[in-house]
């Protein structure tokens, strides 16, 4: 089920000079053809060029480059000639593909391995001009499951009348999720929102076809929310793809739950899932059930490797590596100069600490920081030098050209790092926000969202220890309690509409669990009630990321009340 592979690393090495030659004698025409689009012969000549490139790549039998230059033959020998309105947008993404393809050959070699997935966005960028649909980011995963269920949850006991408008609030409570993650907000409280839709629909599809789905997508949204998996294009589009289900259901009734998953559906999410190596409850069962393992690549070993095909070759590497070693030459040569007989050479040099900073900066852009922090410190010696008329110890300047040996021999291997591995580990992870600490005003607001937060946990933990003991209601007596000093923050904070919904889930509490006799479907009470935690849960952590959040999340956990009974005024 592995997602990489071998390569023939002996075969690529025989063809990759012509190959890489061919392919930039392509790109060499398609600029030309840009800038005069109605010469044929120029455009002919990059369509042959490119069609001896996918014919070779064919031969050496690598997975998914095979598939670009098929798309890029596609693409190029449906351009028209003369000025078309579409032309620009092609060519602009036909660039892109002859940029990718010699970084991926390079690449290939480097880690010698082959990794289609890295294609797959650009390969759907030249599916989507001829408006063919995207290939899946599973495509080359060799997984072919069947639908398989083996949930353990309990079915909730819904009558064919009241499926359409619990399923219409649950994708609601989906949506919600859904558009925030659209609009790249709240990602870890949206991903935890829409998977506690998935459960809920699996609740009232139990033991019946439809339930496989909404069990592993639950097992999915806990699986990326747990590894904090990056959410792209593709993933944005699968997860519209399970709302799209959702309101089937919605439409189709009782009977839309005799509807098995799709495989082509569930082979996605369970590549997330293998993709995530997370752990959880309902990750685990699903693992268990398909044998799924773990792929030979985290989630972010592929963004930094998508990252590392954007950026410059190894041919570029190598030449700033040469100018690199070029620069520390001659300040190399001043300071020995200076440590044989005069050190007022250094005074001579303004050119010397302007020539070693533009080395540090470099070195600290491609992930060099022990050498870049130590040439900086040694940037400090000579700047205190130069402004000093004291004599210098020719030993430290001797010591500084260790230090500029050293870093020399850095340089030299650049060309063969992957650089997207040092750049992106050293991002900085300081909040853009912290700013906002230093009122106190903010701090206050900070601290009641904290233990608003912090009560609503506790709350869930208490109604999960009442359903488990058999509604023992010693589990939940102080639960109002809570809500209520919750409610109070609201207030504090002039949020009247969530202050609403706290005071009517504090009534739901007192009048209907903590009464001596218990309801006949407090389970499937419960579960609602649970929908309007979790809805004040997200609506709560909105808030602590921007105080003029939209309060209609809300609108989740006031359904969910009125289905109790107990709406808010």
């Amino acid at each position: 089920m592995s997602s990489t592979e071998n390569v023939n690393l002996n075969s690529l090495k025989l063809v990759q000079d012509q190959l890489v030659a061919t392919i930039e004698q392509a790109a060499v025409r398609l600029e030309e053809f840009a800038a005069d689009r109605n010469n044929g012969e120029l455009l002919q000549n990059c369509i042959d060029g490119i069609k001896q490139i996918s014919g070779t790549l064919n031969l050496l039998q690598l997975r998914g480059v095979d598939l670009l230059a098929q798309e890029l033959v596609e693409q190029i020998t449906d351009i028209p000639l003369g000025e078309e309105q579409n032309t620009n947008r092609k060519l602009d993404v036909l660039t892109s593909a002859f940029f990718i393809l010699p970084r991926y050959l390079e690449y290939c070699l480097q880690t010698s391995r082959s990794m289609a997935v890295l294609l797959i966005p650009h390969i759907n960028e030249l599916r989507q001009l001829r408006k063919a649909p995207p290939l899946p980011e599973s495509y080359f995963y060799t997984l072919e499951p069947e639908p398989i269920y083996s949930g353990k949850g309990q079915s909730s006991t819904v009558l064919g009348e009241d499926l359409p408008p619990l399923v219409r609030r649950l994708r609601h409570m989906y949506q919600v999720g859904l558009v925030n993650l659209l609009q790249n907000k709240q990602q870890r409280a949206s991903l935890g929102m829409m998977g506690r839709a998935m459960e809920r629909l699996e609740s009232i599809s139990h033991g019946r076809p439809r339930a496989g789905l909404w069990w592993v997508a639950a097992a999915m949204f806990e699986a990326l929310r747990a590894a904090n998996m990056d959410i792209g294009v593709g993933r944005k589009r699968l997860f519209s793809a399970l709302d799209r289900h959702i309101k089937q259901l919605q439409s189709a009734g009782p009977e839309g739950l005799e509807q098995p998953p799709e495989p082509s559906l569930l082979k996605e999410m369970l590549y997330l899932i293998a993709l995530s190596r997370a752990s959880g409850a309902r990750t685990d069962a699903v693992v268990k059930a398909y044998g799924l393992e773990p792929l030979p690549y985290t989630d972010a070993e592929l963004v930094r490797e998508l990252e590392f095909l954007k950026g410059p070759s190894a041919a570029t590497i190598d030449s700033m590596g040469a100018v690199l070693k070029d620069e520390l030459r001659s300040t190399k040569n001043i300071l020995e100069r200076a440590a044989q007989g005069g050190t007022e050479l250094l005074r001579e040099s303004p050119e010397l600490l302007e020539t070693l900073k533009k080395v540090a900066d470099i070195l600290s852009v491609v992930g060099l920081v022990s050498p870049s922090n130590s040439l900086k410190e040694e940037i400090q010696k000579i700047q205190r030098w130069q402004k000093s008329d004291e004599t210098i110890d020719p030993d430290e300047l001797l010591a500084v050209a260790d230090t500029l040996l050293y870093i020399e021999s850095s340089v030299s291997g650049l060309g063969k790092m992957n650089l997207s591995d040092e750049r992106l580990a050293k991002l900085n992870a300081t909040s853009r926000d912290q700013i906002i600490a230093n009122s106190q005003l903010a701090e206050a607001e900070e601290l009641v969202l904290e233990e608003a937060e912090s009560g609503l946990a506790m709350i869930k933990r208490a109604l999960t220890s009442y359903a488990e003991s058999n509604y023992d209601v010693g589990h939940i007596k102080n639960v109002a309690t809570t809500l209520t000093t919750i409610r109070g923050g609201m207030i504090l904070l002039n949020r009247p509409r969530s202050a609403a919904v706290l005071h009517s889930c504090s009534r739901f509490i007192e009048e209907s669990l903590l009464k001596s006799e218990q309801p006949a479907a407090v389970r499937h009470m419960l579960e609602n009630f649970a929908d309007a935690i979790i809805s004040l849960e997200y609506y709560i952590d909105s808030l602590r990321q921007d105080r003029n959040t939209d309060d209609s999340v809300l609108q989740v956990a006031e359904e969910s009340l009125a289905a109790l009974g107990y709406p808010v005024n």
